[in-house]
């Protein structure tokens, strides 16, 4: 008899609705595995791969028998390579995860941080640095001196958020903060062309150079703080990954399932600009990443954030991984920007989902 019940509840729409929810659950976990092993297999490439003419030989003694490795090899390794690979996996990982929350948040699929004029606010903050010697870190004096021009660009970067949800009246309207993401963009991006053009040629050489978003000025100090950021936001979004589900699914309505939607809204915000603002401070200009990681981790997992978040992450470590060991195979001896590279390999995943979004809408 309990046979029979256990069967029939098995057949039952319900259990059937169950067991499809626990092979999805299923599915998304080996996904989020694979992705995982990927951005690992990427970590260990680009530390392999370097402009210099170390072997793989060579690379493998330094890291696991160091006592027998030569001192020119370690310096090679642990004060060149690795700061700039573990710098890309931060960017991958800041980048992505602020992109996501942007377009979650703000409801639109273009959300990036450029849209909130993070990126262009933090180069003019960098510009007015490298140019001119103008920075607001000059109240610091006991600011190392490495850090000055990050400093400066991170201050500028948060500035714009902080002008956006001033001016949005504590981001009460979804479009207001995107228009005025829009406007500020525009305004810093001026700014930033008129500090170029009158600069000197020397000036303008190092401003260009830090908008391209390169990850040689990466050191274990800048590594140690951006990627100390990350650590402390990716819990708490984790922790609210129900709350921006039920945002990305119900927008406003999401009041009704006792989200607090403009809390929520501010929060998120304030950690997506923190989190690009201290990869940007950094690396320089970096684009695509947050535009492309979080479209794929969503075609990947789909929207519960309790996957997506954790795909987002892997998906932006693998891209920035892959674009820096592209970076230094491309021309034998010279490592280009990763923004450069990042651009051009983002391009065609961005066609495609404005062509896979066409087709959707098409189809409807």
């Amino acid at each position: 008899m309990t046979r029979l019940s256990l069967e029939a509840d098995s057949s039952s729409p319900l259990g059937s609705a169950s067991s499809d929810y626990g092979r999805s659950v299923a599915r998304r976990v080996a996904i989020l595995v694979a992705l995982g092993l990927v951005a690992v297999g990427a970590f260990v490439v680009d530390i392999y791969v370097g402009s210099g003419t170390l072997g793989i030989s060579e690379v493998t003694e330094v890291l696991f028998r160091p006592d027998r490795a030569e001192a020119s090899a370690r310096f090679i390794v642990w004060e060149l390579r690795m700061p700039m690979t573990l710098m890309a996996l931060v960017a991958g990982i800041g980048l992505s995860l602020s992109g996501l929350l942007m377009q979650t948040i703000l409801d639109n699929p273009l959300a990036e941080p450029f849209t909130l004029g993070v990126s262009s606010a933090a180069g003019f903050g960098a510009a007015l640095s490298l140019g001119f010697s103008v920075s607001v870190t000059s109240a610091m004096p006991w600011l190392p001196g490495e850090l000055i021009t990050a400093v400066n660009a991170f201050l500028f970067a948060l500035l714009a958020v902080g002008l956006v949800l001033g001016l949005s009246r504590g981001g009460t309207s979804v479009q207001s903060i995107t228009l005025l993401g829009i406007a500020l963009h525009f305004v810093f991006s001026s700014l930033l062309s008129l500090v170029q053009y009158v600069a000197s040629v020397d000036q303008l050489q190092s401003i260009v150079f830090w908008l391209m978003g390169s990850l040689q000025r990466a050191t274990w100090l800048k590594v140690s703080i951006a990627g100390g950021l990350c650590l402390v936001a990716v819990p708490i979004v984790l922790v609210n990954a129900w709350a921006l589900t039920t945002i990305r699914s119900f927008g406003e309505e999401a009041v009704v399932f006792g989200v607090r939607v403009r809390l929520m809204r501010i929060v998120m915000l304030g950690l997506s600009a923190l989190l690009a603002g201290a990869v940007t401070a950094v690396v320089g200009i970096v684009g695509f990443i947050g535009l492309v990681g979080p479209h794929v981790a969503r075609l990947l997992v789909g929207e519960d954030h309790r996957f997506t978040i954790a795909a987002t992450i892997a998906v932006g470590a693998v891209f920035a991984l892959f674009a820096s060991v592209a970076s230094k195979v491309v021309i034998p001896g010279a490592v280009l920007p990763l923004g450069m590279v990042t651009s051009l390999t983002g391009l065609p995943f961005f066609i495609l989902l404005v062509l896979r979004q066409t087709a959707r809408a098409g189809g409807r």
